[in-house]
């Protein structure tokens, strides 16, 4: 191996630097290279790109202006009057007029002769102007160029016209002349101060608009001649190709250079012309322009890589502490799941509370009665809160549900008559009993006029309530009061709007937190789910509810004072001749009322007092015996007494006091209050005439003053459903339970019962049956063999006179607003949801069988207008 000595070695080491350096400089000369070769294609497409959109907003800018130069010309043809035609000076005189008013360099109107009329006198148009025909033919428009029959450089516009008579001529045409100047500024070609401009050429060259920036650059008359003598094409282009592309009508782009300036030239026909316009601008500015792109992308790429790089050396320094706190961000989402997951629990847990609170009370109920079979009264008195436990266990089910289809949007409104007395009156008796049991002062309070049937959504009505009553007992202590205030706002044609107004003297909220209470699934703070419970839907749902129905809700509250939510909801009237409009029969007989919750704006008192009664109230047991004496003594004694059950203690002995008192003046005492039971009790100890179940409509009271006038016990039971007595009813339900039910519930009313398993045993029964014999088909929906929906449209269908007439009931579990439609649009007449009440049978059959009656009433009557 040959030795290489140190100089040697030096020597390489030189030699390979200075290749380096000559590899490098290289590398950069074909770089430099490729990147001149590209700036130039760059460039070149950009111009190109560039001066297109500059050419056509030029032409689109022309062609604006010619068109509202022909506009001018014909508004001249169209204002032409008889005045102006009624002799040549007129005439003369008013296109003066018009030349100045359009800033026309000329004006003239034409006759079918040739001959033109202008303010500089007449003209002989028929020899001197080329394109004379088109306006004879009845062209619209004529654009011409250096015409001889005014000045050169002049733009000619001429257009056909309607006919009108100058003297024995016709004036048949309408010409404007036009300085190309004039046109040329107003079209604004040349751009001051971008170092570009542009000329308008006809197809030969000739120059018709030239730019006054282009003439230190073209000098001469034609663009081609100019171009052949000074111009310096680029590689690629040609004058001769640009002229062959001018003649055909073609539109392109030419890189040349023209005295001392390279410019880029794009051309383009102007529309509705012969002609072409030309745009040029300078390369230098192009390539400026480009450059600076160039340079500003430049700028920018390295900017966002030194951003990058920041970034990455940034995210490479924090790695170490990142990883440090991996650890602990685990455990924090380790927290967060558990804090979900107890979420989820807790909410679950107090669905749970609030689902099994009613079902105790229906199971409670349940094994107190079956201890007292041979006790009626008590068994009744179970029956009866097993039947508030199970509407209240419903609401609940419907809140999960509602709560639910509001966040799909898919809740809508059921509207029906209804009773606002019974639906206060249940929410009364379940409100006063879980308030009996805390100690708590319960009132349900209506004021003024209060209409008894109303026209709404009534079981949205009562979820309302229902929410604002549990919050109320929810945070009320023991020994506090909750009060439901309703009445009448205000009436406006066919509404009314009835406030209903919840009052508490609970904990109340803070002023932060109010209005974050009607978020779903929120509460003021989390230890109120811990100390009072609740799932936080209440009055999110609350909220959605009234709005649904077109009402308003607000609250007013404060830390430790209590809680007032108020509810204005409007409900449609129902025509019964109001509370106001009924006969007096109460002869101006005298009431006292022992009450010290209620007061003169009461309703009871607005009822008593409109039906002929007068009032008084008294709150002391002294105060009663002065009144009692003193309207006794006055030869007017009190017709009746109102007491409340509760109001006053040993009320045995004061009704015996009472009736001391007032001698043989025959004096009935009523007992008031809210539940059945304590009322029964009452009325058993103190012998009173009868009783009165608060919050009390006009039908209450007048149902009191009937049974006590007539010396009924006042426990009497209504007679329900008269129409269903003796109706022939099928009942058809696949589900053995809910058969047996329905059986024995309808068999109270009276009503022979058939039943049937599925649909098709249904329309068997029917089919076999004679014409007229069924009354009301109960139709369950999800049956085998066949259904309820397609067994109703096989009835419907069957060729007898009584499948159109008999009334066909859906008794489902489906309960949507879709189900309902189904349901009727397969022929049946209504819809009873389950679980369903006997009350919710008795009204939804009377309602049918009534609505058929006077279906078949009308028909009647029109059988016997039509005969007549």
């Amino acid at each position: 191996m040959k030795k290489i000595i140190p100089r040697q070695l030096e020597r390489r080491k030189i030699l390979a630097f200075l290749l380096a350096v000559l590899i490098t400089l290289l590398s950069g000369f074909i770089c430099w290279g490729a990147y001149q070769r590209e700036a130039r294609q760059t460039v070149s497409g950009i111009s190109e790109v560039y001066l297109r959109e500059m050419t056509a907003q030029m032409n689109e800018q022309f062609k604006n202006n010619i068109d509202g130069q022909f506009a001018q010309l014909r508004t001249v043809a169209n204002s032409l009057s008889d005045t102006e035609l009624s002799d040549k000076a007129n005439l003369v005189d008013f296109l003066a007029r018009i030349q100045h008013d359009n800033d026309f360099t000329h004006v003239a109107l034409l006759n079918d002769k040739g001959v033109g009329y202008s303010p500089d006198g007449t003209l002989q148009v028929i020899s001197k102007l080329s394109g004379l025909d088109q306006l004879f033919t009845g062209t619209e428009r004529l654009v011409s160029y250096n015409e001889t029959i005014w000045d050169s450089n002049i733009i000619l516009l001429g257009t056909s016209m309607d006919p009108r008579s100058l003297g024995d001529e016709k004036l048949v045409a309408v010409m404007a002349g036009i300085d190309t100047e004039v046109v040329g500024e107003k079209l604004a070609l040349s751009k001051e101060g971008m170092d570009a401009y542009a000329n308008v050429i006809t197809r030969n060259g000739d120059f018709v608009i030239k730019s006054k920036y282009s003439n230190d650059l073209i000098k001469g008359s034609n663009l081609f001649t100019v171009m052949s003598r000074e111009a310096d094409f680029d590689e690629g282009y040609d004058l001769k190709t640009l002229q062959m592309q001018v003649i055909s009508g073609e539109e392109g782009m030419v890189s040349l250079k023209l005295g001392p300036r390279h410019e880029y030239l794009y051309y383009a026909p102007v529309p509705g012309t012969e002609w072409y316009i030309f745009t040029s601008m300078a390369y230098a500015t192009v390539n400026s322009k480009v450059s600076a792109l160039s340079r500003f992308l430049i700028v920018l790429s390295l900017g966002i890589l030194a951003a990058i790089l920041l970034m990455l050396f940034f995210l490479f320094t924090m790695y170490q502490k990142n990883e440090r706190l991996h650890q602990r961000l685990l455990m924090e989402a380790k927290e967060k799941a558990e804090q979900a997951s107890q979420a989820k629990s807790s909410f679950l847990s107090q669905m749970s509370h609030e689902i099994r609170t009613p079902m105790n009370g229906i199971i409670g109920m349940a094994e107190v009665g079956k201890r007292h079979i041979g006790d009626p009264e008590r068994m009744k008195s179970c029956l009866e809160k097993i039947s508030l436990s199970s509407r209240h266990l419903l609401s609940l089910l419907n809140d999960i549900l509602d709560m639910s289809k509001i966040e799909s949007g898919r809740i809508e409104l059921h509207r029906e008559i209804f009773e606002l007395g019974h639906l206060l009156k249940v929410l009364s008796v379940i409100f006063y009993n879980q308030a009996k049991e805390r100690k708590i002062e319960y009132d349900t309070l209506l004021s003024g006029r209060l209409e008894e049937n109303l026209t709404g959504d009534s079981m949205r009505l009562n979820q309302i309530l229902t929410n604002l009553l549990s919050n109320a007992m929810k945070f009320t202590p023991d020994g506090g009061r909750v009060v439901l205030s309703v009445e009448e706002l205000r009436r406006e044609n066919d509404k009314i709007w009835i406030r209903f107004e919840v009052r508490d003297n609970g904990c109340g909220i803070a002023e932060e937190n109010r209005d974050r209470i009607f978020e779903a699934f929120t509460q003021e703070h989390s230890g109120i789910a811990r100390q009072y419970g609740g799932t936080g839907l209440g009055l999110p749902i609350t909220k959605n509810f009234v709005e649904l129905m077109g009402g308003t809700i607000e609250v007013e509250s404060r830390a430790g004072a209590g809680s007032i939510f108020r509810a204005d909801i409007p409900f449609d009237t129902v025509l019964d001749g109001g509370v106001g409009n009924r006969e007096q029969w109460g002869e101006d007989r005298r009431i006292l009322v022992v009450n010290p919750v209620m007061n003169r704006q009461s309703h009871i008192v607005y009822v008593l007092e409109s039906a002929g009664y007068t009032v008084d109230f008294a709150v002391s047991e002294s105060e009663v015996m002065e009144k009692v004496v003193a309207a006794a003594g006055d030869g007017n004694p009190y017709y009746m007494c109102l007491v409340r059950w509760n109001v006053l203690p040993g009320l045995e002995l004061f009704a015996a006091e009472v009736r001391r008192t007032a001698g043989c003046t025959g004096l009935k005492i009523v007992v008031t209050g809210y539940d059945r039971d304590d009322l029964d009790e009452a009325v058993r100890l103190c012998g009173a005439s009868g009783l009165l179940c608060q919050p009390a409509f006009r039908s209450d009271v007048e149902e009191l003053l009937r049974n006590v006038e007539a010396g009924q016990d006042a426990k009497a039971e209504e007679i329900q459903s008269r129409h269903l007595e003796g109706r022939r009813i099928l009942i058809v339900d696949d589900n053995e339970l809910n058969l047996e039910i329905a059986v024995e519930l309808l068999e109270i009313s009276g009503a022979q019962i058939i039943t049937a398993v599925d649909g098709r045993d249904a329309v068997e029964h029917f089919s076999s049956s004679p014409e007229g014999f069924y009354d009301i088909i109960l139709m369950d929906v999800q049956m085998p063999v066949l259904d309820g929906l397609s067994a109703s449209r096989e009835i419907r269908g069957l060729p007898r006179k009584d499948s159109a007439s008999v009334s066909i009931i859906a008794m489902t579990a489906n309960s949507f607003q879709e189900d309902i439609k189904q349901c009727l649009d397969s022929g049946m007449d209504g819809h009873i949801a389950k679980p369903f009440m006997l009350d919710d049978v008795y009204r939804c059959c009377d309602e049918v069988l009534m609505k058929k009656s006077g279906e078949k009433d009308e028909e009647r009557r029109s059988k016997i207008r039509t005969s007549l």
